[in-house]
Order: C-alpha cells, then sequence, then structure tokens
C-alpha cells in the first residue's frame, strides 16, 4: 500500500534524524568540555543537549515499534498460547494508540502555546515550539504503526 510505504520512509527519515541528534550531543558535549579547558565555553550548551536529546528519544521511537524492537513483557506472553499472545499484543497495542493519540494532540497544542507565547531557551534565545511539534508528528507515526501492527498482528512494519 502507498500510504504505508510513505509512512515508512518518514519513519526511516526520523531515525536518521534521531541519529544525527545523538551524533549532535556528542560533539557539542566534547567540544564544551574542551573548550572550557581553555575558558571558553559553547554558549547555549546545555540549552543544544537538551534539545537533541528530546528530539533523539522523539524520532528514534516510531522505527523500535515499526521494528518491533520493543521488549516484549515476556512473563505475561510465556503464559499465553500463539491466540493469547495475539490478544494481548493487540490489547497492549490499543492501549498505546490511545496513549498516543493523546500525546499526539497534548504535544501539538502545548507547541502551539509556545509558540503564541514567544518561549525561548535561555542562554540561546532560539525559539522551542518546534520542539513539541517533532514530538507530536513522531508520536503520529507511532499511531499509525500500532494501527499498522493491529491490522497485521505478529508483522514488522520495517525490517531492521
Amino acid at each position: 500500500m502507498k500510504f504505508f510505504s510513505f509512512i515508512s520512509r518518514l519513519i526511516i527519515i526520523s531515525a536518521y534524524v534521531a541519529g544525527v541528534s545523538v551524533l549532535l550531543m556528542m560533539i557539542i558535549t566534547v567540544a564544551d568540555v574542551i573548550l572550557r579547558i581553555f575558558n571558553i565555553g559553547i554558549t547555549g550548551a546545555y540549552d543544544l543537549v537538551r534539545a537533541c536529546g528530546v528530539i533523539a528519544v522523539a524520532c528514534a521511537l516510531p522505527y523500535v515499534t515499526a521494528a518491533k524492537g520493543h521488549i516484549a513483557i515476556e512473563f505475561f506472553y510465556q503464559k499465553c498460547n500463539h491466540q493469547g499472545r495475539l490478544i494481548l499484543d493487540s490489547l497492549f497495542r490499543m492501549c498505546s494508540l490511545l496513549i498516543f493519540g493523546g500525546l499526539t494532540i497534548q504535544t501539538f497544542l502545548h507547541g502551539l502555546s509556545l509558540y503564541r507565547s514567544g518561549e525561548v531557551f535561555p542562554n540561546l534565545g532560539m525559539s522551542v515550539y518546534w520542539i513539541p511539534f517533532v514530538i507530536s508528528f513522531n508520536c503520529l507515526l507511532m499511531m499509525i504503526v500500532f494501527i499498522y501492527h493491529l491490522i497485521h498482528p505478529g508483522k514488522e512494519y520495517i525490517k531492521p
């Protein structure tokens, strides 16, 4: 289906963004530590690393979920037969769909309120409203993955 193919490309792009964010966190941290030896710090290093950390986690979640890379609750799964596992998995997916639906809406609304208020990072003066929008977008991707897993139980959305 073309829709799921398009979404899988978005998920992979999001995973690359997560990787770049982790790389930026490392570069900023190492550069800041080295520069502090010479009494020159990177202004806003903490803000940048904090933003990159949030982006890394938010952008990695859809890929990990699509590849079924999360740790299953083995205690419950071991007690069930194959059909019981599918039912339990579907139940967990529906609950996750509700949770991430709420997260999608609330982070989007929070991003709008930050945009309206003009909130900025304390040291950089850079706007922060875009971060909840990134989180909201990735929560939406997660919801699509959950729907795919409900339609196709037992299948990975993306092969790792």
